[in-house]
């Protein structure tokens, strides 16, 4: 029976997608403004344009850096685990006879009495038992078939099977129960109002590697891609050993699980733009109480950075009280208007005020409309 493991393998990925990514993002946007704004210069307010607008690039650059990570992670651990063909030292296409050829050579190398007096006799014979176990699964045609397709677990999954219709029957089993399970739990979440952005494409990742999983289980031969694009590429440039179909599927079901985490946190980042436009000419009270919040909160942190920067230029003259005050009230006109008045809120601001003005009026005349 077919067991399903809850562990950090599972639970890790998705803290990291959910909580530790936006954190860092946040950590990451404070040391980058500390870094790339020059002292006394505004910085963008939480809530306005470009805070939101810099939020968005960083998340999506770490959460594009993670997407990355992961798919490393279960290629280094695949690697790490590795398996009967490259602990045997043959390639994937190996037939009887080279494989016998090349037995005898590590039987001469590895046989519990042929190994030096320095060794433990102990660790060479089990380490000689794991290479006849894996040669007997190369030379079995059944054994050989399942392997490839679905790992070493299988043997443990069914250790009654002997032909390719029972490991296949055995393996799709399980696959299919996996995959159902994760439809059901989907749809009730769908239908329970969770996890519905990027839901299309949880749908769609989930069919296309159920899909790729029961064609590689029910074909002889292996998916073409992999046996004659990917692995003739990898093996001719040394970077690492040929993929067996079981260790793509595990790869691409790592990136279906990565990329749909991606794309449903990717979404809402734009969704807010599109159903709430900022229009020029939105003029509401609930839009002016909002430009209203986010200017005081611009003027506070402006007059804070203001004050720090006249405290810093006014200590030549601490001595002299009168000559002091000049210079700050000199500086504070300055900057606000070089400074503040360029600002595109600012600016906005003032422009709206100005075209609210009646038209057609004298110059300086008083009302409003």
């Amino acid at each position: 029976m077919a067991k399903t493991n809850v562990s950090w393998d599972t639970i890790g990925p998705f803290l990291v997608w959910q909580f530790l990514i936006p954190l860092a993002a946040g950590w990451a946007q404070t040391v980058l403004y500390s870094i790339f704004i020059r002292a006394g210069d505004p910085k963008p307010q939480p809530g306005s344009a470009r805070f939101i607008k810099h939020r968005r690039q960083i998340l999506i650059a770490i959460y594009a850096a993670y997407f990355a990570f992961t798919i490393y992670e279960v290629d280094f651990n695949l690697q790490r685990s590795s398996n009967a063909y490259n602990d045997l030292g043959v390639p994937l296409d190996v037939d009887e006879s080279g494989l016998n050829s090349r037995f005898r050579r590590l039987t001469i190398r590895y046989h519990p009495d042929k190994v030096g007096p320095n060794i433990d006799r102990d660790k060479a014979n089990d380490y000689y038992v794991h290479l006849k176990h894996a040669r007997d699964i190369i030379l079995d045609p059944a054994k050989r078939f399942a392997y490839d397709r679905f790992g070493p677990d299988i043997f443990a999954q069914c250790q009654s099977c002997l032909t390719v219709k029972e490991f296949t029957d055995s393996g799709l089993l399980t696959a299919g129960t996996t995959y159902g399970a994760l439809f059901i739990i989907l749809i009730g979440a769908n239908a329970l109002g969770f996890l519905k952005d990027g839901s299309y494409w949880r749908y769609l990742g989930l069919l296309a590697v159920a899909t790729f999983e029961v064609r590689t289980a029910l074909r002889p031969d292996h998916p073409t891609f992999l046996s004659k694009y990917l692995n003739p590429f990898i093996t001719s440039s040394n970077l690492r050993p040929a993929y067996l179909p079981f260790q793509i599927i595990a790869i691409i079901k790592k990136a279906s699980i990565s990329l749909a985490q991606f794309l449903s946190l990717l979404m809402p980042l734009y969704r807010a733009e599109t159903q709430n436009p900022t229009k020029a000419n939105d003029d509401t009270d609930d839009t002016r109480h909002k430009q209203l919040d986010r200017l005081s909160a611009f003027v506070a942190e402006s007059n804070k950075d203001a004050d720090r920067l006249l405290e810093l230029e006014s200590i030549p003259y601490r001595e002299n009280e009168k000559a002091k005050g000049e210079l700050r009230e000199a500086l504070k006109k300055y900057m606000v208007q070089n400074v503040v008045h360029q600002e595109k809120e600012v600016r906005n601001a003032i422009g709206h005020s100005l075209a609210r003005r009646r038209t057609g009026v004298p110059h300086g005349a008083q009302g409003t409309r």
